[in-house]
């Protein structure tokens, strides 16, 4: 009996966020914006029970996981690909604008490949979900990805009536070493939508999520 509660994270900044590059599954590096990030976001953590951690196995995520669990011994991270934001086909590496406009300028002999669907990520994720949280022993659990992944994982949940969400929480992007907060009951039953984004804590005058 009881619940278990998921605190879901994305990666701090890199230098492609900064200068609007399409990272899909690119295995880009934080920027110091993003360690910073990373470390607030862990100082906010750092009383957070966590007793098992799963993250992406691209750099920008597993590094902000471990950043995370400095303050958290024993505590080992898990790194999955399941856990990737979509693969952006011939956009990685491009910039933002040309990905929205649909412009694409092939070099000689490259090929171009399709970015992966919505749906797929979202089947992903939620399968992921249901195969790793459904069931844990766990009582806190970190889980760390990119963006499109978390808010798809969530609207997939509320899709599937796993979750509900407060009236008028809103859920779309979300933002570097922002937290969203899943509570569950381990046995059958409809968990809560607890907070979705959140970046509170990267402020200089909030310290806790």
């Amino acid at each position: 009996m009881g619940t278990v509660r998921i605190y879901i994270t994305r990666h701090g900044e890199t230098e492609e966020n900064e200068q609007g590059i399409v990272q899909g599954q690119l295995d880009t590096a934080l920027n110091a914006e993003g360690e910073k990030q990373a470390d607030l976001v862990a100082k906010a953590l750092k009383d957070v029970p966590f007793d098992a951690c799963y993250s992406s196995d691209l750099r920008r995520a597993a590094d902000t996981a471990k950043r995370i669990l400095v303050y958290h011994d024993g505590v080992g991270l898990q790194t999955q690909m399941a856990l990737r934001g979509h693969h952006m086909g011939h956009f990685q590496g491009r910039l933002y604008e040309d990905f929205k406009a649909k412009r694409l300028v092939l070099n000689e002999g490259e090929r171009t490949q399709e970015p992966e669907s919505s749906e797929n990520v979202t089947r992903r994720a939620v399968t992921w979900w249901n195969e790793t949280i459904a069931g844990t022993t766990a009582s806190h659990v970190l889980v760390v990805s990119h963006s499109a992944w978390i808010a798809l994982l969530v609207e997939g949940l509320l899709e599937q009536e796993s979750i509900r969400a407060a009236s008028g929480m809103m859920v779309g992007r979300h933002g570097n070493a922002g937290v969203s907060i899943i509570e569950m009951p381990r046995e059958r039953g409809r968990g809560d939508l607890l907070q979705f984004g959140s970046v509170m804590h990267l402020r200089k005058d909030v310290e806790t999520v």
